[in-house]
Parts: structure tokens; sequence; C-alpha cells
């Protein structure tokens, strides 16, 4: 399995900037958020020569600007690949051959509408939810951030190697998500977690209990990025060593 890095923001400066979320493309065909900045987006996406024709599944893991800001660009980007596609149907009603979106039930009706204006195959992840062979999602799963209610959806893939789970945000907390896909695969290991783990203000203690959790749970390979913060980068990096994997923007990952 493929997971190609079409953009990541990290640092502090980068957030200040507003080049700041996270973005990746599993296979040729589904696209897991779509970043903070749409002009950085779409550059990646045609200095990596990613074909966006290609693309058959959109998965937005929360409604937040630095993962949801450059979906309505690429909406346009396809209507100009599938003209058909500006005819509208309604909320989780699949048009055979068109794109699916795939969001939380709990997206505002503001941003449902929106998307849906597109054309598009808007599909709601309540639950567990195959996307295509060897591709799920978690479905919403219920957190908080700042005090209010907030609903995330991650990635599951089932490769040779084990399950690969590959979130957002993390905002429900990355454990709760962990045990979430622990629940759902109960016959299969997680091999690897990558994405934004949500750690940036967690103390040292914290995250290393997280990580405590992490090797409990038997999980071989690691790869911190956007969120998680720069002292949880270091210590996961520090214990799982040749196992922690660099994040970085262009990068291209095989499993």
């Amino acid at each position: 399995m493929q997971i190609k890095i079409i953009a990541v923001g990290s640092s502090k400066w980068e957030r200040f900037i507003y080049n700041w979320g996270v973005s990746f493309l599993i296979g040729e065909d589904v696209l897991f958020d779509t970043f903070g900045k749409p002009t950085v987006f779409l550059r990646n996406i045609k200095k990596q020569n990613i074909d966006l024709s290609r693309i058959k599944h959109i998965v937005i893991s929360h409604n937040h600007w630095d993962h949801i800001s450059g979906l309505w660009y690429i909406m346009y980007k396809f209507k100009n690949i599938n003209p058909a596609l500006s005819n509208t149907k309604g909320i989780n009603e699949i048009r055979k051959g068109g794109v699916n979106v795939y969001i939380c039930p709990n997206f505002g009706e503001e941003t449902k509408k929106r998307i849906n204006s597109f054309g598009v195959n808007v599909i709601e992840a309540k639950g567990l939810l195959r996307i295509r062979d060897e591709i799920y999602s978690t479905g919403e799963i219920a957190g908080k951030y700042k005090d209010k209610n907030i609903f995330e959806q991650s990635l599951v893939i089932d490769s040779e190697n084990g399950l690969i789970v590959i979130t957002g945000c993390a905002h429900p907390g990355i454990l709760t998500i962990l045990k979430e896909v622990k629940k759902n695969f109960s016959d299969r290991e997680i091999f690897c977690v990558l994405g934004g783990f949500h750690l940036l203000d967690k103390k040292r203690k914290d995250i290393e209990l997280i990580i405590d959790e992490f090797k409990r749970m038997g999980i071989k390979k690691v790869g911190p990025t956007h969120c998680s913060g720069k002292l949880a980068k270091e210590i996961f990096k520090r214990i799982y060593q040749d196992n922690f994997v660099e994040i970085r923007t262009g990068q291209i990952l095989q499993f």
C-alpha cells in the first residue's frame, strides 16, 4: 500500500501563516483531508503529479479549516473533469460513477449543503464504514475540543503487516480512536499509526503514558505529525527509534 504525503504543517510558524493541517493520498484513489492552505495544497498536487481524475473517495476527518479548506477548490477541479457532477442529489444518495465524499453526520448543515452542491456523493460515516477494498472509516467518534463537542473519523487500512490507522487531529483522544479500531477489528493487530495525535499541549508524563499504551497494544510503527507537538514527536522518536516514521510533505510511504 502506498501513502503519499501531499501536505503537512506542524510548526508554530506554519500555523501562523496558515500552512497548517494534513493531506494524505492512499493509493491513487482515496484522499484523506485537504489541508488548510488551498494554494499550497493545489500546488503540491501538481508538483507530485497527482491525477485528480483517479480520485474516487475523499474522506474529511473533521470540520476544521486546516482539514477541509482545500476541498472547495478540488471540487471545482472535479466539476471540470466530470460536468455530470452538477446534477446534485441528497445526502447519502449514491450515484454510480460519482466521487464519494465521506463526512461525519454531525458536520454542520451548511457544510453538508455546500459539499452536496458540487454534485458529489455525500456519505455520512455514522459507524465503521468500508470505503473500498482494504480501506475503512472508523465512523464518527465523539470528543471535546475547547469545551465543545467535536466529531471526527479516521482511516483504517488493512495491510499485509496489520492495520494502519491514519488520524487527522485525534480530537476525541488518540487512545480512544485506537480502542475503537481494536473493537471493530478484534482479530487484527494495529501495525502503524500516522497523523495528528493532538498532544501539542500534553505534559511529558502524559505523553509517556500514552506511548506505554501504544506499546501495550503492540503498535510497531508510529508517525506523529501536525498537532502532535514537538515534545511528543521527540519522545516517540526516542522510544520507537528505527520504527519512528518521519512525516514530510512530498514523502511516499510504502507498506
